[in-house]
Order: structure tokens, then C-alpha cells, then sequence
């Protein structure tokens, strides 16, 4: 897992690098544009023949100016443009100041316009074959309007591919959105940590193929961000909440591996309750995603006509009778190492009565889903039933089901989905898995985790019923709830990459099956 930062912790750990540990800031930016210029030189090293680095007047360009150095230390012939408001480079400050300031005796080609000569900038780079886009960094917070506003549509306009620094222009470090208008970059090099808004919203597209590199100073070691060796381990984060990346190499340390004397009775009975008329395909495949995870038993409970339909459908699984009373559930959830309960469910009568009974009082692990979360909303007491339950729960909403939960909009929950995610969770008590492209895992103790896999083609219906199963075998395997929900999270969306043979035409049945191979794969 990597750290995944806000803008303040950003900025604190860069302050504490400076005024605790005694590092220079020029240090550290020379370190970043170093680190930049090499990803560069590696990724676009057929594009180097004219480079334009186009830098704003705060730090970020400082970035682009030890990058225009490195570039002529190779013999290559970097051009240099300082946008101002003034026009005058005078106007820089700090670090930045000192990096420009030696370009021009070294030989590499400067400008300095103010952000009007827009035109004038365009006409730069109209030979360029590749753009550093400098211009602002995760310091912005308010939109890019006017004048700069057409600085940011020069650089879309080249022709050339644009390599951003840190983090495209106007792309909002927190959240991904676009303050006003932001670059489109083909690649972004983030310096010593991940932004969160890197990973979510539009950031996410704009940022094109992105990479780390550091600025010599780790960002655990700067004493701002502890990251827990697991998820379920404590979370110490100053006064933020933790937040991290996780990678795939973490798949191999959230599953361990199975005792060599398992069988059936060890491994898990998943009991999933869903699959109304019309519904079964869904808890057929949240049953398939249980088995496929490893659950050593899986028992689909079903209303009578539709447990005959399912009768017809399953091999390996076992059916049984959706049960119309909470004694009747109690009874038959006794044994059961996990239950996944809304796959298919429906808004019916029976659901509905039997709210409390599988959202509160069941003792097991419960994952709810789906037409569970939907009955949750609009039911007494709604997200706060949670609160009274005997035994953990993790939701997996989608963001509409999210936005009835928290009585938002759809669009009100992707503005902010960190801040979505952390709300449910806190309300609830609970973990909560927002899926999504960068699906957000998050406790209620403000600890998140977003995973970066997976692929558009797992846009197609059935994936999320999938998931539900396969973090349902996690429980019922005897993981803790963070544990199961990131493991499943990573799991699912790793094999929604193996499975898919473009950005659509996925089946989620064939996302299922993928899952053995990549846990394989990770264990060996």
C-alpha cells in the first residue's frame, strides 16, 4: 500500500521535511524534477527532439526548470516558457527563482510572457514534440478563469503529448475535479506521494499514465503519515484520516494462503438471500463469486418460484427457501460463517419486514447489497440500525444507492467520494466499499483505501454482485471486515483486468472465474 495523500498533507510533509529534518527545499525540488525528468526520458524517449516546459508562477514550475537542465545535460535543446502575470521574471520567487535563473546562461531557449500572450504561447509550441505542463500544482484551490484559463487551452491545443508535474493544471488535488479548466495529460509524474484526486473524478482521466517519484525524503519517515503494515491495524494519521493506495502486491498479504488439511467444513458456509422473480441471474452470480473466492459451502436462499429457476442454474451451490420471519432467518443463518444479503432481493413485503432482522441482529459478518441497501434508506432509523448490529457488516453501494443512503444526489456523492464514503461509514459504524472507478473502501474510524485496478468493460450489470459474493467468502473465511472488503475490492478489480479483452463485452460470470488465476498468480 502506498500513501495516498489530501493538499494538507502535502504541505506538512513538505514543511516537515524542511523545518524538522533540516532538508533544503531546493533539495527537494531538485530531487522531484530529477525524478520527473527521468520517468521523461523513459517514457517519451522517442519525443525528445523539441520539449517545451511551460512553467506558472508558484513552485510547480520551479519542477520544470531542473527538468529543462537535466534535458540539455543530454544535448537535448529544451525550450523554456514562463507564464506571469507581470511578464517580468523578477515576479518569481524562492526555488523556484533560483532554477530559472541559470537556464538562460546555460544555453537553453527562455520566454517569459504574461498569461494574455497566449497566442505567442501557442505559436511556442507548435513544434513542440512533447509539453511539460508546470503551470500550477496541488497548491491550487480556486478555478483557473481568464487569461490563464487560455494558457490551459494552448497546451490542450498542442499537438505534441503533455507531461505533467505533480499533477495536471486545475485538476483539484482533493477530489479530481476540474477548477474551472485543467490539462489533459498523456502522462503525470506525482512527486513523493499519491493525491487523492489523482484517483478519482475526472483527475483520474486527466491524468493519463501516471507515476511516482520521490523526493528523497520517504513520507512515513517525515512522521505526517504512519500508514498500518494492515488494514486492520490502527490508523495513525495527525489530524487526518489515513488513506491509502493499495497495489497489487498487497493481494498475497490480505489473503493468506489456506492450510494444507482444509476442506469444505473449514473454509466457509456463505449463506446469500436475494434472487426475487426475474432477479435470479444476480444471486446466482454473487453465489458464483462466493464459490469462486473459496468459500467451501454457498447455499442460495430464494423466494419458492424463483428457488425452482435457480434449481436449474446451479451445480455446485445449494438452494433453499427465502426465510419469511426473523426467527425463520435466525434459524437458518445459524452456522453460517458469512451471509451477503440484497443481490436480487427485491422491494417486497418480506424484505422489507426483515430489515432489522439481517441489517441489526444476526450475529455473523454480514455483507449488504443491492435491493438491501435501497430497503435500508427508506426504512426507520435508516444507516443508524447499523449501529445496534451483532456482528460486522460491510455495505457495497454504488454511488445512487450511496446518494439514498445519505439523502444526496447521485452527483453529489462522485463530487466528493472520499468524503462520501467516509460519511457512510462514520453514520453506520460499519465498513463501507463505494464501487466505482477507484472504488473507496472506508471505517468508520476515518481509515480509506482506494483501489487504482480494474477496467471500463466492468461497467456491464452482474460485476457488483460478484463482488458482494467474493467479500462474503472473505468473512466467512474468518477475515476481519476491512480486511475481506479491501482484499475483495483489489481481488475483483484484478480480475476484471485478466478477464476483460477491451473496454467492453465483459461478462461478469467471466470476471468470476478469473479470480483463481490472479490469487494464484499472487501467491506464487
Amino acid at each position: 500500500m502506498l500513501p495516498l495523500l489530501t493538499r494538507a498533507q502535502v504541505r506538512a510533509v513538505d514543511r516537515h521535511a524542511i523545518d524538522a529534518l533540516a532538508v533544503p527545499g531546493i533539495v527537494l525540488m531538485e530531487n522531484a524534477g530529477r525524478g520527473a525528468f527521468e520517468v521523461l526520458v523513459w517514457e517519451h524517449a522517442g519525443a525528445l527532439g523539441r520539449v517545451v516546459l511551460v512553467g506558472g508562477p508558484g513552485q510547480n514550475g520551479g519542477d520544470a526548470w531542473v527538468v529543462a537542465r537535466h534535458l540539455l545535460r543530454l544535448g537535448h535543446r529544451p525550450r523554456a516558457v514562463l507564464v506571469v502575470p507581470s511578464g517580468d521574471a523578477a515576479e518569481l520567487r524562492g526555488d523556484a527563482a533560483t532554477n530559472w535563473a541559470p537556464l538562460a546562461p546555460l544555453g537553453v531557449e527562455t520566454h517569459v510572457l504574461p498569461p494574455s500572450a497566449h497566442m505567442r504561447l501557442a505559436d511556442l509550441l507548435a513544434d513542440a514534440t512533447l509539453v511539460v505542463d508546470g503551470v500550477f500544482g496541488t497548491g491550487l484551490t480556486r478555478p483557473i478563469e481568464g487569461p490563464f484559463a487560455e494558457v490551459v487551452g494552448a497546451l490542450n491545443a498542442a499537438r505534441a503529448p503533455v507531461f505533467a508535474l505533480d499533477l495536471p493544471s486545475g485538476v483539484d488535488a482533493d477530489n479530481g475535479h476540474v477548477l474551472g479548466v485543467a490539462v489533459r495529460a498523456t502522462t503525470t509524474v506525482t512527486f513523493a506521494a499519491h493525491k487523492r484526486g489523482l484517483h478519482q473524478g475526472p483527475g483520474a482521466q486527466l491524468a493519463g499514465d501516471l507515476h511516482l517519484a520521490d523526493i528523497g525524503v520517504p513520507v512515513h519517515a517525515v512522521g505526517v503519515v504512519d500508514a498500518p503494515d494492515t488494514p486492520d491495524a490502527p490508523d495513525t494519521l495527525g489530524e487526518a484520516p489515513f488513506a491509502a493506495l493499495l497495489q497489487r502486491e498487497d493481494l498475497r498479504a490480505l489473503i493468506p494462503p489456506r492450510a494444507r488439511d482444509a476442506h469444505k467444513g473449514t473454509a466457509g458456509h456463505v449463506l446469500l438471500l436475494g434472487g426475487d422473480e426475474g432477479k435470479t441471474g444476480a444471486l446466482y452470480l454473487a453465489g458464483l463469486g462466493a464459490q469462486r473466492a473459496g468459500a467451501g459451502l454457498v447455499t442460495l436462499g430464494a423466494p419458492p418460484q424463483s428457488r425452482a429457476v435457480l434449481e436449474h442454474k446451479v451445480v455446485e451451490m445449494m438452494t433453499t427457501e427465502l426465510p419469511g420471519s426473523a426467527a425463520a432467518l435466525a434459524a437458518l443463518a445459524s452456522g453460517k460463517g458469512a451471509l451477503v444479503v440484497g443481490p436480487g432481493l427485491g422491494l417486497g413485503t418480506t424484505a422489507k419486514a426483515l430489515v432489522r432482522s439481517w441489517a441489526a441482529e444476526l450475529a455473523q459478518p454480514v455483507v449488504l447489497d443491492a435491493d438491501a441497501l435501497t430497503i435500508l434508506a427508506n426504512a426507520a432509523g435508516g444507516l443508524e440500525v447499523l449501529r445496534e448490529a451483532h456482528g460486522p457488516r460491510v455495505l457495497t453501494p454504488h454511488p445512487g444507492e450511496a446518494a439514498r443512503l445519505l439523502g444526496l444526489t447521485s452527483a453529489e456523492v462522485q463530487a466528493d467520494r472520499h468524503v462520501a464514503a467516509e460519511a457512510l461509514a462514520r453514520r453506520c459504524g460499519h465498513v463501507v466499499a463505494l464501487k466505482g472507478a477507484g472504488t473507496i473502501v472506508a471505517s468508520p474510524d476515518g481509515g480509506a483505501w482506494v483501489c487504482p485496478y480494474g477496467t471500463s468493460a466492468m461497467g456491464t450489470g452482474g460485476t457488483g454482485d460478484v463482488l458482494a459474493g467474493v467479500i462474503g467468502a472473505l468473512l466467512g473465511a474468518g477475515l476481519g471486515a476491512v480486511q475481506a472488503a479491501t482484499a475483495g475490492v483489489l481481488w475483483h478489480a484484478l480480475a476484471g483486468e485478466r478477464a476483460a479483452c477491451g473496454d467492453r463485452g465483459l461478462l461478469a460470470s467471466e470476471l468470476a472465474h478469473a479470480l483463481p488465476g490472479v490469487l494464484r498468480d499472487a501467491l506464487v
